[in-house]
């Protein structure tokens, strides 16, 4: 197999998505052991988050996932409030900079998964195209 200048542009993003994604997981756990007492106090009523608290038991790997549920649920609540599993009260008033920054952080993991599906796929268009 010939190593092209794609292999070498496409091995650089994949090394750099993997480098977002690492450093996003880092900052989730960050925010699982300091900031997680003040996301729960603030969604104690919300079916759908109780309904999750098992993640924190599973240590720093539930940490990781219990603020991605969070985030997930504070990034398209409008689903789940209308078949009455998130209190609508409870996530306008969820604190406006963590709310902002668990937002973010959604899309931003969103992001990097897409990118690492596309970069996952032109690796296989690449390697399965004929050589000119």
């Amino acid at each position: 197999m010939v190593i092209t200048a794609a292999h070498i542009v496409l091995g650089g993003c994949i090394g750099i998505t993997f480098l977002g994604i690492f450093t996003m997981l880092g900052v989730y756990l960050y925010w699982g052991y300091t900031r997680m007492d003040e996301m729960l106090g603030h969604v104690r009523n919300c079916q759908m988050i109780t309904g999750n608290r098992f993640y924190l038991s599973m240590g720093p790997w539930g940490r990781i996932m219990m603020v991605g549920v969070v985030a997930g649920y504070l990034a398209c609540p409008g689903f789940f409030i209308r078949r009455g599993l998130l209190d609508a009260d409870e996530i306008n008033n969820f604190p406006q900079p963590l709310k902002r920054r668990l937002i973010i952080s959604h899309y931003i993991m969103g992001g990097l998964l897409l990118s690492l599906l596309m970069e996952s796929a032109a690796v296989t268009l690449i390697r399965h195209w004929p050589v000119i």
